[in-house]
C-alpha cells in the first residue's frame, strides 16, 4: 500500500468524520480497504453514472468538483454537490442494486477515489472492523441527506445560501449558478437577488 493512497485514506476519513474521529480499524483492516480502492481521473462533463446504470461504488472526491441531479418534468435538480473532502453515494441503487435515475457528472478536471460494493461485501464478510466503518459511512450518509431534506423544508432560501456559504465558500464560486440555484432549490433569479444582498 503506497503512502499517496494512505494519505488519500486518511484524509478522507478525516474530512468525512472530523478529527477526533477513530475509524477502529487495524493497519490490516485498513490496507484491506485500501487495497481495493482505485484512483481514478476524469475530464471536465464527463460522467461517472449516467441514468439506467447500477451504482456499483462510493466515492471520494480527491481533487475537483462533482454533481449528482436527477430529471424532474424535462429539469435538471442538482441533489449533490462534492468537492475535495467530500464523500458521495447514490444511496438507493448502490443498497437495491437497482437502475438509477440519477447521473453524476464532473464539473472540473476530477480525480476520485472509488471503492467498489462487490469489493466491500468480500472484505466486510469476514471482518468486523470494515463492517462496523461501512456503517458509519451508511449512518453519515442518510443522516447528512436527512438534514438537507429538512434544511430545504424549514430554512428560507436565503439561510440556506449563507449556510453554503459559510460550510462549502468554494462551490459557490465554482459551481455554475444555475447549477447552485438548482441545489438550493431556488429559481437562477432568486439566487442572484440573495447575492446581490448579501454584497
Amino acid at each position: 500500500m503506497g503512502s499517496v493512497e494512505t494519505s488519500v485514506f486518511d484524509e478522507f476519513v478525516k474530512n468525512t468524520f472530523g478529527d477526533n474521529f477513530d475509524c477502529g480499524l487495524s493497519p490490516e483492516s485498513k490496507e484491506k480497504m485500501m487495497n481495493r480502492g482505485r484512483i481514478v481521473k476524469m475530464d471536465k462533463g464527463e460522467y461517472l453514472q449516467v441514468e439506467g446504470d447500477v451504482c456499483k461504488t462510493w466515492g471520494y472526491v480527491c481533487k475537483g468538483l462533482v454533481r449528482m441531479y436527477y430529471m424532474r418534468d424535462k429539469e435538471e435538480v442538482t441533489e449533490q454537490l462534492s468537492a475535495e473532502g467530500d464523500g458521495f453515494l447514490d444511496c438507493e441503487s448502490f443498497f437495491k442494486q437497482t437502475p438509477s435515475k440519477r447521473y453524476v457528472q464532473m464539473l472540473e478536471p476530477t480525480t476520485l477515489y472509488l471503492f467498489r460494493k462487490l469489493d466491500n461485501s468480500e472484505i466486510s464478510s469476514d471482518n468486523y472492523e470494515v463492517r462496523r466503518f461501512l456503517r458509519y459511512m451508511i449512518e453519515k450518509t442518510l443522516l447528512d441527506k436527512k438534514k438537507r431534506i429538512l434544511d430545504s423544508i424549514f430554512k428560507p432560501a436565503r439561510e440556506r445560501y449563507e449556510t453554503l456559504l459559510a460550510e462549502k465558500p468554494g462551490l459557490v464560486l465554482r459551481a455554475p449558478s444555475g447549477i447552485v440555484a438548482s441545489y438550493l432549490g431556488v429559481t437562477p433569479e432568486t439566487l442572484s437577488r440573495i447575492k446581490a444582498k448579501n454584497n
